[in-house]
């Protein structure tokens, strides 16, 4: 069994590395999602702003048509002022060149305010297509490094699943069960040492009976309060699996 247990300690050493691995291109192919994901909702936003663009500017154009009509229709009351020759149509023709006025004021206004907006979106829409510009460039870059590092850590990934599989293949199909079966349930870590009476998983205390079991090395002990496989942690006391820092990502 202490043969067992010291394959399962290799295939843990494995395993955990080959999660990092993962983790980090994992890691990557996020980043590079996010980046295209944000390029493609600025180019979104672009396409709508330059759709609203066209619309403010269609709007002038029709503002423009009001302005006209309203400035020669304007022009013939007044020519039409100077001909009336009773005081009541004089009246009425000056109330409707009054009424004009201010309809051609009003639409001066809204085209000065057309004009900002169409100035202001104009604006807007050059920094996004600068902002984009860059961005695609960025993208490029941070892609083309990417590849070299994935295919880096892709390489890591075959070499590290070989010597998994070859560490799996020595190892009963019992064990690995278990072993399997504790790894999904306990972040990964699934054989850990025991010390001074105490499981270094969940830092309990084990039975004393149990303890000597485990310095025997003879059977396959798991601990009372975590589940984990458990070894004499002198068996291991190299291995990288019982440093600290194994124990704090537990």
């Amino acid at each position: 069994m202490k043969e067992q247990l010291a394959l399962l300690r290799e295939l843990q050493n494995i395993d955990l590395e080959l999660d990092d691995i993962k983790s980090e291109k994992e890691q990557i192919v996020a980043r590079l999602k996010e980046n295209t994901s944000f390029l493609d909702k600025l180019v979104d936003d672009l396409n709508e702003q330059k759709e609203e663009l066209e619309e403010i500017r269609s709007l002038q154009i029709r503002k423009k048509d009001d302005l006209d009509e309203v400035k020669e229709t304007l022009s013939k009351k007044q020519k039409r002022l100077r001909e009336v020759g009773s005081n009541k149509e004089y009246k009425a023709v000056e109330k409707e060149i009054e009424a004009l006025k201010k309809s051609a004021e009003q639409t001066e206004e809204e085209l000065l305010h057309l004009m900002e907006v169409i100035e202001s979106t104009e604006k807007s829409i050059r920094e996004k297509e600068d902002k984009i510009v860059q961005l695609r460039e960025g993208i490029a870059t941070d892609e083309a490094e990417a590849e070299q590092d994935l295919a880096d850590l892709d390489d890591q990934i075959q070499a590290l699943e070989d010597r998994q599989e070859e560490a799996r293949s020595e190892v009963s199909r019992r064990v690995i069960h278990k072993y399997d079966f504790i790894r999904k349930r306990r972040t990964g870590l699934a054989i850990v040492p025991a010390k001074d009476g105490h499981c270094e998983g969940c830092y309990m205390a084990l039975p004393p009976q149990q303890f000597i079991e485990i310095q025997r090395g003879e059977s396959l002990e798991v601990c009372p309060s975590c589940n984990r496989i458990l070894f004499f942690w002198e068996d291991a006391i190299d291995d990288e699996d019982v440093s600290v820092e194994a124990m704090e990502e537990a």
